[in-house]
């Protein structure tokens, strides 16, 4: 059970002020599950971690949101008013405390593998990560996250997709291990953890597709990250049809969106 939904933790030593950050969507619980095993015995050598359960309500409630979506909400000058608006201007007074930040959120597709969701000034830590897929410029594509706001404010912003949400015991120790090498990168833990040094697919975000309405349709069998022809057809409704263009790849493919929800992201893979 949490017990409290916002931890420091300090090291001896003077060293850096990170955050991690897990259940900003209260159904994806890798990384809710991974900060509770980790908390007991939690270690630092040097500087101060400060360890957020983002959405407490979602959490306990297991939904995605409770009133809108937080990981939207992440922004300078936010002065709304909803439960959301205000938990994130709290979380915003962690992280203008932080140099960095690792988010650990999970993904709809069954059969997804984890990724990486990050802009170029984290490349180096990322590439660090057991995690075969980068994706970058999600500041641009979706405004209002975590890692963005870490990334407007010049400091490092890393989003982790643990896996699919209905396998989150199983992605467990996906975002255990990550969160030792997000600490070992830092100097911040004395346990070793051999940093990554396998080839890496790098995705630029470039535009979201939306469910426009009842009659949309995403086509179906369209997997994370999958790479799509010239002209495939990626969704129809009765106003438009959506046609990937060369190089396009598929992200977070939703096949139970409600209108106004994002169906799917396009990108395109580039060199590291």
């Amino acid at each position: 059970m949490i017990t409290s939904d916002i931890i420091e933790i300090k090291g001896t030593l003077p060293g850096p002020t990170v955050a991690i950050f897990a259940g900003v969507h209260g159904n994806e619980m890798a990384g809710v599950l991974a900060l509770e095993e980790m908390l007991p015995n939690v270690n630092i050598t040097k500087g101060t971690i400060f360890i957020a359960f983002a959405n407490p309500p979602a959490i306990e409630a297991g939904v995605r949101m409770v009133n809108k979506n937080l990981n939207r909400c992440f922004y300078k000058g936010n002065s709304g008013t909803s439960p959301e608006d205000i938990r994130a201007r709290e979380l915003m007074a962690i992280l203008d405390q932080c140099d960095a930040l690792l988010d650990l959120h999970m993904f709809y597709d069954d059969d997804g593998e984890p990724f990486v969701i990050c802009e170029d000034n984290a490349l180096e830590i990322a590439k660090t990560f057991d995690i075969g897929i980068i994706s970058t410029n999600w500041t641009e594509v979706e405004p209002g996250a975590t890692d963005g706001y870490m990334y407007q404010n010049r400091k490092i912003g890393i989003c982790i997709e643990c896996g699919p949400i209905s396998k989150a015991e199983e992605h467990k120790d996906v975002a255990l291990k990550t969160i030792k090498q997000f600490l070992q990168y830092f100097g911040m833990i004395d346990v070793a953890v051999n940093p990554s040094t396998e080839p890496k697919r790098v995705i630029k975000a470039e535009s979201v597709v939306y469910k426009s309405d009842e009659t949309f349709k995403l086509k179906p069998g369209f997997k994370n990250f999958q790479k799509l022809q010239d002209g495939t057809v990626i969704a129809t409704s009765n106003t438009k049809n959506h046609i990937a263009k060369k190089g396009h790849c598929i992200i977070f493919p939703h096949y139970n969106a409600h209108v106004g929800e994002e169906a799917c992201i396009l990108g395109t893979e580039v060199a590291l």
